[in-house]
C-alpha cells in the first residue's frame, strides 16, 4: 500500500487469491459487492492496514489499496471508477 493517499476517505480493496476478483472491505468482512464498502476514515487507515496483513498473511487476498472518496462515498480516481464499473467508453 505505497500509493500515497491525499484524501479523507477511503474504501479499501483487494485481489481474491482463490477466486480472482476484485473484493472490497464491509462491516461483515470481505465481499465482492462493491456497494457494501465501508467508508473508512484518514485516522483509522493504519488499523485496516494491519488488518490486511494478516489476510494477506493468511492468502486470502492479495494486493490491498485504499481508494480514495469523497465524503459522499463517490469515487475520485479515474483508474478506480473503471476497475469497479468497466470501461467508460463503448467499444
Amino acid at each position: 500500500m505505497a500509493k500515497k493517499l491525499k484524501g479523507d476517505f477511503f474504501f479499501l480493496s483487494a485481489n481474491d487469491l482463490k477466486e480472482g476478483g476484485m473484493l472490497f472491505y464491509g462491516k461483515n468482512g470481505w465481499t465482492s459487492e462493491f456497494d457494501e464498502a465501508i467508508k473508512i476514515p484518514r485516522n483509522e487507515i493504519e488499523f485496516y492496514e494491519d488488518k490486511c496483513k494478516i489476510y494477506e498473511d493468511n492468502c486470502i487476498i492479495i494486493s490491498p489499496t485504499f481508494i480514495e472518496i469523497d465524503e459522499n462515498g463517490d469515487v475520485l480516481n479515474l483508474r478506480d471508477k473503471i476497475r469497479i464499473n468497466g470501461i467508460t467508453i463503448e467499444i
